[in-house]
């Protein structure tokens, strides 16, 4: 499971990665007006790709895991995947529709309703993707997942710097996206191929909603929390500033990608042992998830609480003056958010959809309420003078809710599965707050510009995060043994051509 988590999290920083060099070159020849349409384009149509979930996927990964017949899963999923993006679809049209003719209202620029039909088409193929990609995930093939995953930012992100430094525009941007996506959904569905796709079953379409219906109302906002700032920020602040945010969003999203490397094999394995009531193991993974979610993130988050402006600066000028208090905001937010993760993947593997559904709707619907109330300056149609925050009100919203969200699954595992929380995670918080003491006490002392500078002073921040936690015994020998053996290129190389080859196989300790 160690070495799976961590070619998710190669993935993931290379796909990171690869989307910094995209924001880069977007921002520096293109600017933020043109990444916050972008981002509304992500964002709107994201709303209605609630649509073509409804916690079905979710499911598909609970009932394979459980070892149900495959066969029978896969063509049930696949229907129900087909109905609901052709739902989705429609949703998108009509509501485009009705903004425009019914309500008599338009769109900032005329290249607003071009880029949503886009990305319609966009989430549309994302959502045909989620059935192989969902059914390796559930049989931990971890190899077969991430590939197709590492080859979509490739192809968007080269074709991203053609767009942007060939000044193609913002239709060709958001065609960049679409490609990728097709590109995802190639590769995906070749890895898929000798897997058994059987008939639409009712009994198992009845399994499937039996979980997915406690859970769809609370994905579906989530998704929605997810999307909403981005849009209220379009519709009071305009596309520069969701420019601003949406860069901000992308850089902390690294944290909860680090994190989602941990915990993305947690449920489907958590759900295993539950199938066998090994409650013991049960608690067990989740602490030690939790201790290695914390000492990853830890460093991380200071870096961007302590070196804000030199960050952002690498990527445009506009940005670090407009954005820097805003990231370290979601940086808090990806530390509580991370931490979040890991107890909700515990509820989820216990088989309590309905408890995750009722901490996931308070938590999204206190989200949606706070950015009503701290990003407008004002709502001139009921009379209403608020905060006007802009990008820091939406910020600290998701900060507020995310908290809550950690406190409720905090007191729910340990009601359910008497999960503690671990007292040593204070020793992590503690390495974290010297490191960054130092590093903020050495940014007084020399200018911390440039990608060498800042490279090195980063470097040296972790090596004494990760050295003030070897002298509290906090990070062990065992520890360094376990990421070494981990990041053994031989091993990995074995692991992933071993599960390449066998196209039937149930990956490593899969159902």
């Amino acid at each position: 499971m160690a070495r799976k988590s961590f070619l998710v999290f190669l993935n993931m920083v290379a796909g990171a990665l690869l989307g910094y060099i995209a924001m880069f070159f977007i921002l520096r020849y293109m600017g933020p007006a043109d990444y916050g349409l972008i981002g509304f384009g992500l964002s709107i149509v994201g709303v209605f790709s609630i649509i073509s979930k409804l916690g079905f996927d979710s499911a598909h990964v609970k009932r394979v895991s459980e070892g149900q017949n495959i066969e029978s899963c896969v063509g049930t999923f696949l229907v129900i995947k087909l109905v609901l993006i052709g739902i989705m679809v429609g949703a998108v049209i009509l509501g485009v529709v009705f903004w425009k003719y019914v309500l008599g209202f338009g769109f900032e620029t005329p290249d607003h309703e071009p880029v949503i039909y886009i990305f319609l088409i966009y989430y549309a193929v994302l959502g045909i993707s989620s059935v192989p990609l969902a059914t390796f995930s559930a049989r931990r093939e971890t190899a077969k997942q991430q590939l197709p995953g590492l080859l979509e930012p490739i192809g968007r992100v080269s074709l991203t710097v053609i767009v942007a430094v060939g000044a193609l525009g913002v239709f060709a941007l958001a065609g960049a996206w679409l490609l990728g996506a097709v590109a995802l959904l190639i590769t995906s569905v070749f890895l898929f191929r000798g897997f058994p796709i059987g008939k639409f079953d009712k009994e198992m379409f009845r399994k499937y909603r039996t979980f997915a219906a406690p859970i769809a109302i609370s994905a579906s906002i989530g998704i929605l929390s997810t999307y909403v700032d981005k849009i209220m920020l379009q519709l009071f602040w305009g596309s520069t500033y969701v420019g601003f945010y949406f860069g901000v969003q992308n850089l902390t999203r690294f944290l909860i990608l680090m994190a989602t490397a941990v915990t993305m094999l947690l449920f489907p394995t958590l759900s295993e042992h539950h199938g066998k009531e090994e409650f013991k193991q049960v608690r067990k993974l989740t602490a030690t998830a939790e201790r290695y979610v914390s000492i990853i993130v830890m460093p991380v988050a200071v870096l961007f609480i302590v070196f804000p402006k030199p960050i952002l600066g690498l990527f445009e000028a506009s940005i670090a003056e407009n954005g820097w208090r805003t990231l370290q905001i979601m940086a808090l937010y990806s530390v509580v958010f991370c931490f979040y993760l890991v107890f909700l993947n515990q509820i989820m593997g216990v088989d309590k959809p309905r408890t995750a559904a009722k901490v996931g709707v308070s938590m999204a619907a206190l989200n949606i309420i706070l950015n009503l109330i701290l990003i407008p300056k004002d709502i001139k149609s009921l009379g209403l003078t608020l905060f006007g925050w802009g990008a820091e009100g939406a910020a600290i919203a998701t900060l507020i809710s995310a908290s809550y969200g950690l406190v409720m699954v905090k007191i729910i595992t340990r009601r359910t599965t008497e999960t503690k929380w671990n007292p040593r995670i204070l020793l992590h918080i503690g390495a974290a707050l010297v490191s960054g003491g130092i590093l903020y006490f050495l940014s007084t002392v020399i200018a911390v510009e440039g990608v060498f500078v800042l490279g090195s002073v980063c470097l040296l921040g972790i090596g004494i995060y990760v050295g003030f936690l070897a002298l509290l015994r906090e990070f062990t020998r065992e520890d360094l043994k376990l990421f070494l053996d981990i990041i053994n290129p031989k091993g990995m190389k074995d692991y992933v051509v071993s599960e390449l080859k066998d196209k039937n196989n149930g990956g490593e300790g899969g159902p």
